[in-house]
Order: C-alpha cells, then structure tokens, then sequence
C-alpha cells in the first residue's frame, strides 16, 4: 500500500522549512555575522561556514510525570545556578556542570550574505536622467507572433495548432496537410538596460591614531560598501583614497592592505577626490558619492579647509558621508588612541557639524557591531529633491 500523498512531500517540505528558518536565524543575528573577520578575510569565490544555534523543530516530549515540576524554592531574582565561565574572566573558575547550545556550521556564499543584508538599501538620491545613462544590450526576449519570419524562430507547437484549427473547421479534427497559413514565428526583440552612471569614493585614514581594530572596522565598512555596490548596480566605479597627511588613489587590493603610519591630514584626502570628481566624474554625467572613515584625530589646523572642502564637495556629490570610529571609557569619553587627553567630541567632527546640508551625514561608531547600523544610515534609500 502506497503512503498517503501528504506524506510523500514530507522531506522536501522539512528541507524548504529548515532553509527558511536558516535564512531567518542569519537575518537575526546580520549585526554579528557581518563583522566577522573571517568573513572579511575570506575569499569571496569560496563558500563561506557561518556557525548558528541548532534549529530543532517543535514537537511533545514525553516523560514521567514528578512532583514540583514547575516550581522550587527561592523567589524571582536569586540565582539558582550558573555556569562556570562568562567568558570575561581569565579562566579560573570552576568547570561548569550545564550543557552549551548546540549549533552547527551552514555554507553560505558571499554574495547570498550581502543580498541578505543589503537587499534594501540603495544610493540615496541616485538621479536617473536619460541623457547621462550608459545603454547595454542585456539580452533578446521573445515579445510576439508573427505569420511570416526565419525558419530558425519557427514555433512549432503554435504551428501545428494553427494546423489543427483550420482542419477542425473542415470537419477533420487532425494535424496534416501544414500549409504556409499555418507557420507561427517568433518575434525576438533586443532587451537593452539603460544604467545611471555612478562613482564611489571611499576615503580611509591610514596614519598612526588608526589602530588595529579601528583599522578593521573601517575596512570591513568599505568591504560591505564594495561587494553592495557591485551586487546591486550594474555600472558604479569605485574610487579608493587613503591618507595620513598626504593622500592618493590606489588599487583596491592596496587600499585594503595599506598599514598605518605617520600623522593626520583629512583635507588632502578631500582635495585629492575634489580634483578627480571635477576631472573624471562631472555632477553633468555622474552620480557621485563620497564615504570617508577616520578616527577624528586631524591637525587642528586642517579642520577649516576640510570643512571648507566638504561644502565644495557637497556641490557635485549626491551624498558625503563621514564616519568617526571611536571608544568609550567608562566616564563616557571618547579616547582617540588609547592614551593623551580624553575628548567628548573631536575637532573635525565639530567643524563637519557646523555645515547645514541635508545631504552630508556624520555618524559616530564605536565597535564593530555597528556596522550594520551605520550601512543602513549610509545607504538609506531617498527619492531625488532639490537643494
């Protein structure tokens, strides 16, 4: 005897199930799994192994029945037990008597981890104007069909209907006797896409205040930034600019290996991108952004020419974005390298503050578990206004 057909579909429907609760669990937990570095790290043709909590299915347990289940002595707020490590301590507690979570490791590729994540953001104000976009031949789409045409696009299901039809009508419903009234073609038409022209600039302090872990941040900001753009638009250049008091473009592969050194100078990175916007990318032809990270440790001289510079770049650039890296103390302060003098808010910040644009943002991040709250606000999808 055959199994009822409900339950023949039993394994594939479990398997859809899982998949979608995986994909749920990822969602979840997108603010940690983004900032993992060996996530940053790896190769993005290689499937990457991210480890989340074991997604058991609901179902009854059963058991012998015992006295006080669901109750014991104490009151709410005491402790009644605990592990024998938080994970902050040097180790050298007692072992622990509690079984750990179970969890296992799913594949997942780069790209189907930055469609997840970034699937709705977008280039705020991205202008879509006719005249400033590139046309690309996509592909060819059957639109019609047509009594005439190449026998290569003969279409021969409707062929032998149109046959089949018109020997009906005569009494014989049969196929035979394809005469040229009956021949179906297709009709293939040219899809084209029409793309705006958009250009990225990231801009990255390399100078000696940008400690590891800083450096990390902003570089796994600029590594989601990157595979963002190159998922979701089909013709962006990125423009990679680092800087310590002098500033230049370099290769991608280089801005993401370049070290730390030598002191701060935010303006010569903003020049450096003024000059090439105004060379490569007019506001006539490009939609351009500009993104930049630092710690806020700047000349203090050199913050009225990077404000200065910042308004001129606001006149060509759909967005600037500037993005301080920083951490806390436990009075609240802000310490730029780990030592000197502590600071609520840096210089640069302040001078960046004092310009009134609805298209420059600021934001402050302090570990890396913002990441993805900082993308949000970067990528924040804005209808086209004029300003």
């Amino acid at each position: 005897m055959a199994p009822p057909w409900e339950l023949r579909g039993r394994g594939l429907k479990d398997s859809l199930r899982h998949d979608v609760r995986v994909k749920e669990a990822i969602r979840k937990n997108l603010r940690e799994l983004i900032a993992e570095e060996a996530i940053i790290t790896s190769d993005g043709n290689k499937k990457i192994k991210i480890p989340l909590r074991f997604l058991d299915q609901y179902r009854f347990k059963y058991g012998n029945a015992q006295s006080g289940v669901g109750q014991g002595s104490g009151k709410p707020g005491d402790v009644l037990g605990r592990r024998g490590g938080t994970g902050s301590d040097s180790g050298g507690g007692m072992p622990g008597d509690q079984p750990g979570e179970l969890t296992y490791e799913v594949e997942l590729s780069l790209d189907d981890l930055a469609q997840m994540m970034l699937e709705d953001l977008a280039l705020p104000w991205l202008e879509e104007k006719p005249e400033r976009q590139i046309t690309t031949h996509h592909s060819y789409e059957h639109r019609d069909i047509r009594r005439w045409g190449a026998l290569a696009n003969l279409d021969k299901r409707r062929t032998l209907y149109a046959n089949l039809k018109r020997n009906a009508a005569r009494g014989t419903a049969e196929v035979g006797d394809i005469k040229d009234d009956d021949l179906r073609f297709r009709v293939w038409d040219e899809h084209k896409e029409r793309h705006a022209n958009a250009a990225v600039y990231l801009l990255m302090d390399r100078s000696g205040s940008m400690t590891v872990n800083k450096k990390y941040i902003a570089k796994s900001f600029f590594f989601w930034m990157v595979r963002f753009l190159r998922l979701k638009y089909a013709h962006v250049e990125p423009v990679f600019i680092a800087h310590d008091t002098e500033a230049a473009v370099v290769p991608e592969k280089d801005f993401f290996a370049l070290s730390n050194s030598g002191g701060t100078r935010c303006s010569s990175a903003y020049a450096c991108a003024r000059e090439r916007i105004a060379k490569n990318h007019p506001k006539e032809k490009w939609n351009t952004y500009l993104f930049h990270f630092s710690d806020g440790d700047n000349l203090p001289d050199d913050n009225a020419m990077c404000k200065t510079l910042v308004q001129e770049l606001l006149v060509p650039c759909n967005r600037v974005g500037y993005g301080e890296i920083r951490y806390k103390d436990d009075a609240g302060f802000y310490n730029w390298a780990g030592g000197g003098a502590p600071y609520k808010f840096s210089t640069l910040e302040q001078a960046l503050g004092e310009i009134k644009h609805p298209r420059l943002l600021s934001v402050v991040i302090t570990h890396k578990e913002e990441l993805y709250e900082v993308l949000q606000k970067f990528l924040t999808p804005q209808e086209s206004v004029t300003v």
